[in-house]
């Protein structure tokens, strides 16, 4: 059985995640197909001025190769991207694991009803989060202007500029989501999802995004495995 991942949307992303399903299978009859392509265009930018380079014809292409690789699901270890959810699931038959929907039914499963939300601007203009979280009645906190110009620049100077960075600023913010009674912070972009298995930021308010997928992911492949 294949999983076909999208990857090169943040490629330390895609290692990353790499990393995370191989921690989880033992089983040897499980491959890992990576369409690797890091000049797909910046999703964030094209969310933010559509005149701009359109990623999805990028997306859709690396789709297409997995489905001539025979995989059983597919994944995308970017959250911003599923901005395109509708447009990658209407052009394959292969079943897709969609990063923000597991991660809202997580959070919707385990009644957690308010959040904060760490992402990319694109991910916040977009609201792909916030309207989903609505859906289940869940409440989503997000920075202010200034914090989330500070976010994007650890997203982006920091992670994918593979550059060193102070998290002195990010931890602040953290603070501040849960002072306005957040139970969890999600971190929904995938290189801050690096970023926490790089610093160690394992404290229990934050939600990745990524780990969450790498479960649904092998979960759903282990059942299809057995049944």
């Amino acid at each position: 059985m294949k999983i076909g991942i999208i990857g090169g949307l943040g490629p330390l992303a895609t290692v990353k995640f790499m990393e995370l399903i191989n921690e989880r299978i033992d089983d040897e009859d499980i491959e890992l197909v990576v369409i690797n392509d890091p000049t797909t265009p910046d999703r964030t930018s094209y969310i933010l001025d559509n005149t701009k380079d359109n990623p999805v014809y990028k997306i859709l292409d690396m789709v297409k190769k997995l489905e001539k690789a025979n995989c059983s699901v597919i994944v995308m270890p970017c959250n911003t991207a599923s901005y395109f959810y509708k447009e990658i699931k209407n052009a394959t038959n292969i079943h897709f694991i969609n990063i923000v929907e597991e991660t809202v039914k997580y959070l919707a499963k385990n009644k957690i009803k308010k959040v904060g939300l760490l992402a990319t601007k694109g991910t916040i203009k977009s609201k792909i989060y916030e309207d989903l979280l609505n859906e289940y009645d869940i409440e989503c906190v997000i920075p202010n202007s200034i914090d989330q110009d500070t976010i994007q620049e650890v997203i982006y100077d920091g992670v994918k500029s593979n550059k060193d960075i102070s998290l002195d600023k990010f931890y602040e913010i953290t603070n501040r989501l849960k002072e306005q009674g957040s139970k969890k912070i999600i971190l929904g972009c995938t290189e801050l999802s690096a970023l926490r298995k790089i610093k160690g930021l394992y404290q229990e308010e934050y939600l990745d995004a990524m780990e969450i997928l790498a479960d649904d992911t092998v979960n759903y492949v282990s059942k299809r495995k057995n049944a």
